[in-house]
């Protein structure tokens, strides 16, 4: 009796921890050129409105080869609704990295940072900075897609 108690417990534990989890639910999909893939735009100026926590998603792969991908994740930390029709979604700065697709590593950039601001209309801007310096190593405009999750 005590070990089906105990069986019963532990089953009553995980199921719950599993209802538990945080899920992310995408919310919007906006190409490189900003042009709508998936949801409405309107629903995600609401959900930034509503303070909910926000994460996008993009991704680059060489033309030529398009085997080598790479896909990035980030939490949005600082959000802007500009003229109640773009979103912009700027992250923390990253250390800087370089992808290795023959060795399938990635080395860190000494003393590099790395920042993003991601954008619903797809005109996205990136800086690389020296963090011992202060100069700034690069700085532009780059068009990709994004997608925008929520928290729910």
């Amino acid at each position: 009796m005590k070990r089906l108690s105990l069986l019963i417990l532990l089953f009553m534990s995980v199921s719950l921890f599993a209802q538990d989890k945080s899920d992310w639910k995408l919310i919007y999909h906006n190409d490189k050129d900003g042009k709508t893939i998936e949801g409405k735009i309107t629903h995600l100026i609401e959900a930034v409105r509503q303070g909910k926590k926000i994460r996008i998603y993009w991704s680059s792969q060489r033309k030529n080869d398009t085997t080598k991908k790479v896909e990035h994740f980030a939490e949005a930390k600082f959000l802007t609704v500009l003229s109640d029709t773009i979103v912009f979604a700027q992250i923390d700065p990253i250390i800087g990295q370089t992808p290795s697709f023959e060795k399938q590593t990635i080395q860190l950039k000494e003393n590099l940072e790395w920042s993003l601001i991601a954008a619903s209309n797809g005109k996205s801007d990136t800086m690389m900075r020296n963090v011992i310096t202060g100069e700034i190593i690069g700085h532009g405009q780059g068009k990709f897609g994004i997608k925008w999750f929520i928290k729910e």
